[in-house]
């Protein structure tokens, strides 16, 4: 008999202590014991005498044994403890809860648009757009598209009886409560029809795929009636800097090829360009920047990749300036900084027609603008420039057309203030008193002779304005100011990539005038053609009129 229960180990093998003649229960149905466990089988300690009843004592222990499997196996531990393996941020409290934290970044950015709060805005956001409209508060939206958002926390509970009996409850919110609660309910009910979909078994990583699926489609949002995702203007900043943080985070991690020293370098010591997304390190940027600025080049302050702005083809390529916050999160200084600034917009008066200055002859700072606010404090509050334009209003999209018939002017100048007329440039007279344009014999001879000699010697760029000054060299003209390519005998604009076929086209009055004024031009009124040959026949023809009255004094004064 001893020896049949040996050849039957599989099922039990019962080990005989030579000392006292007794069977201890080792492995039973292939599930070996501590002996800690054995007070839950006691018939495995009791002493057997009689070998004729090892048939009942092992069909005790085998019952014994499947209950206490029974007891120790649970599908639920199980789950969890798979779970934990493929997530390890998974927080397991016991055997019937279990939290999870989703990041949330879509694989197209999510519009978002902040509504200003009122008092019939529901306060948790989930208001539309109608609803904003309707409260007289949506002309004033502010439309964001973020790329990651705060996360989806999961909680789990895992009651009796599952997974055969009844299904799993899950409990959803995200950090500042962007998410809608009517999605967070739909989302939280999906457990249960996966649940029985699945035919009623264990469904928890389903149910964490079809988050994280639906975290990749913004949880499909931006198909709702108004397109976006509505929250109140309260929402915006923590969102924002969260998602700037997020990216921030992602960049450092990375590795990435310095598009001017061609080293790799961590993401660390790089930056990337907000608008063209390319990619420097910042130790380039630094070197090239600040000696830009040092040397004045404020338009050289840009994308530094060959191929930035060349995206619109038949259009004039424009690169755009980096805004003053790009430069200070390179870890420029800011005083460098205050110089950009303060040199760009100073470029950009002057190019202003409709730019006066004070008449004092200590100040000569340009009057108040509506489309040129005042340099801020922090620098990072600057207001961002017009996409299509380098040298554009910085302060609105569309510049503030100011009206001929308001005649007043303000210096801006704070030691200064003066306000004054912008038409004759005397002391503010009132609106109703009449004036006179300045006339040219009150300007000091400093400044007629500065004007005169500008008409004389330089050609205004097509584009900007500018004056401009050749001093040696072919008639191809490149602006300083805005880079634009222009003949300097004509003023007509040249194609960049192809500037020399206005001087090779039969039949252009410049054909073949490429090096023409090659040493420089001196006043050479003659060479000229266009708008600069016909202002420096204007200028003849006053010239002359002057000469003829001056003679027409003197020989009145004779007689």
């Amino acid at each position: 008999m001893l020896v049949c229960i040996i050849q039957c180990s599989c099922l039990a093998s019962p080990v005989r202590n030579q000392t006292d003649n007794t069977f201890h229960k080792t492995t039973i149905l292939g599930h070996r014991f501590a002996p800690s466990d054995h007070a839950a089988l006691p018939i495995a300690r009791t002493r057997v005498t009689d070998l004729s009843h090892i048939d009942t004592y092992l069909s005790s222990i085998f019952t014994l044994a499947e209950q206490a499997m029974a007891d120790r196996y649970d599908e639920r531990e199980e789950e969890l403890s798979s779970l934990l393996a493929i997530f390890p941020e998974l927080n397991v409290k016991d055997t019937q809860t279990a939290t999870l934290d989703l990041p949330i970044s879509p694989s197209a950015p999510l519009l978002v648009r902040f509504v200003p709060q009122s008092s019939e805005t529901p306060c948790n956001g989930h208001g539309d757009y109608a609803q904003a409209a309707c409260n007289g508060v949506a002309h004033i939206e502010h439309d964001v598209k973020l790329s990651h958002l705060p996360s989806l926390s999961l909680q789990i509970e895992l009651p009796e009886g599952y997974p055969s009996e009844c299904p799993p409850t899950a409990s959803l919110s995200t950090a500042s409560d962007w998410l809608p609660d009517v999605r967070l309910r739909e989302l939280a009910g999906e457990v249960a029809k996966l649940w029985e979909e699945y035919g009623r078994c264990q469904i928890l990583y389903s149910y964490i795929d079809f988050l994280q699926q639906a975290a990749e489609t913004g949880f499909d949002l931006d198909q709702s009636a108004d397109g976006c995702l509505i929250l109140p203007t309260d929402f915006e900043a923590a969102l924002v800097d969260f998602d700037k943080s997020t990216k921030l985070a992602l960049f450092n991690a990375g590795t990435y090829d310095c598009g001017i020293c061609l080293e790799p370098k961590k993401g660390s010591a790089c930056y990337q360009l907000d608008r063209c997304q390319h990619v420097f390190c910042k130790q380039c940027l630094q070197d090239f920047y600040n000696n830009a600025i040092k040397e004045g080049d404020v338009v050289a302050v840009c994308c530094l990749d060959p191929s930035c702005g060349k995206e619109q083809v038949g259009h004039k390529e424009k690169k755009r300036p980096l805004h003053p916050r790009e430069l200070l999160a390179m870890d420029i200084e800011e005083p460098t900084v205050r110089r950009y600034v303060e040199m760009k917009r100073k470029k950009t008066l002057e190019s202003d027609k409709n730019t006066v200055y004070c008449p004092r002859s200590w100040c000569q700072h340009p009057a108040r603008s509506p489309n040129y606010p005042p340099i801020p404090k922090n620098l990072a509050d600057y207001p961002d420039t017009d996409e299509s334009d380098a040298e554009s209003v910085p302060a609105t999209k569309t510049a503030v057309v100011i009206d001929p018939s308001d005649r007043l002017a303000i210096c801006e100048n704070e030691k200064c203030q003066l306000a004054f007329c912008r038409t004759c440039y005397k002391s503010w007279h009132g609106p109703y008193a009449r004036c006179h344009p300045r006339d040219p014999s009150e300007l000091s001879e400093e400044e007629k002779a500065s004007y005169d000699y500008i008409a004389e010697h330089t050609s205004p760029c097509p584009y900007c304005n500018s004056p401009t000054q050749k001093t040696m060299g072919c008639n191809h003209m490149e602006c300083y100011q805005c880079h634009t390519h222009f003949c300097y005998l004509c003023g007509s604009w040249l194609d960049a990539h192809n500037p020399y076929q206005h001087f090779n086209k039969k039949g252009n009055p410049c054909y073949n005038r490429l090096w023409e004024l090659e040493e420089g031009d001196n006043g050479q009124g003659g060479a000229f053609v266009g708008a600069r040959r016909w202002e420096q026949m204007a200028i003849d023809v006053a010239r002359e009129a002057d000469d003829a009255e001056a003679r027409r004094l003197q020989v009145e004064e004779g007689t």
